[in-house]
């Protein structure tokens, strides 16, 4: 399982160690939910990404976790959370391993320190964990499918918030995700679909193999015109 027993009991100096480590003066010690990324300059995010990319470095090279596919995203889940407006609207993360960068978005950074500990973060998203979390998975392939769902019911309900399925490449090397996108076109739902490679050394829990991901490889090794 994603959970590992720490090697010290949790105490709440230990679950508190990211802000009381945390350089003076950063911004990201003053998000405590998405409204204050959205009250940030545009000018300050690049600053705030760098001390996401530091915060996940230090925490998870103590705690393991799933570093690459968050690095890979820090930029795109604050785009996402200056456009959207969690908890109202929803984000669909297949696998949701990629969702650290949007726990520390939304008050949680406080315990992350605590991630993938006993009685401390989930190393996924989770529903129990925060309103801002619509869907668990820890698979891959669902995103596109749940999140469909989630759009035929708002539209059965007359709702106009909007929902968003975030997918790495992996995603594509399943079936349901292709079965996804059929229904997708025939049910004509509206929902926005954010296909990304979030893994900057190009592997996953292992390397690569065998030919559908070959497309995605090679476009990265293009130099744009």
């Amino acid at each position: 399982m994603w959970l590992t027993k720490p090697k010290t009991k949790m105490t709440k100096s230990n679950s508190s160690k990211s802000a009381e480590t945390a350089a003076p003066g950063r911004l990201l010690d003053g998000i405590r939910s998405p409204a204050d990324v959205k009250a940030l300059r545009e000018e300050d995010l690049p600053q705030l990404a760098q001390e996401v990319r530091d915060e996940l470095i230090e925490v998870l090279s103590e705690t393991g976790g799933h570093l690459g596919p968050n690095l890979g995203v820090v930029e795109l889940t604050i785009a996402l959370h200056r456009v959207f407006d969690t908890p109202r609207d929803r984000f669909v993360m297949d696998v949701s391993h990629q969702g650290y960068v949007h726990k520390m978005l939304t008050g949680r950074l406080d315990r992350f320190s605590t991630m993938r500990q006993y009685g401390g973060l989930n190393g996924f998203l989770l529903r129990t964990e925060s309103e801002h979390d619509c869907y668990g998975a820890g698979h891959a392939g669902t995103a596109l499918s749940a999140a469909l769902g989630m759009a035929v019911g708002r539209d059965l309900k007359g709702g106009d918030e909007h929902i968003v399925a975030v997918a790495g490449d992996a995603a594509f090397t399943c079936g349901i995700s292709y079965e996804a996108l059929n229904n997708v076109k025939s049910e004509k739902q509206t929902m926005v679909s954010i296909s990304v490679r979030t893994r900057p050394n190009r592997s996953a829990t292992g390397p690569h193999s065998r030919a559908i991901p070959q497309p995605t490889r090679n476009s990265a090794k293009r130099t744009p015109p």
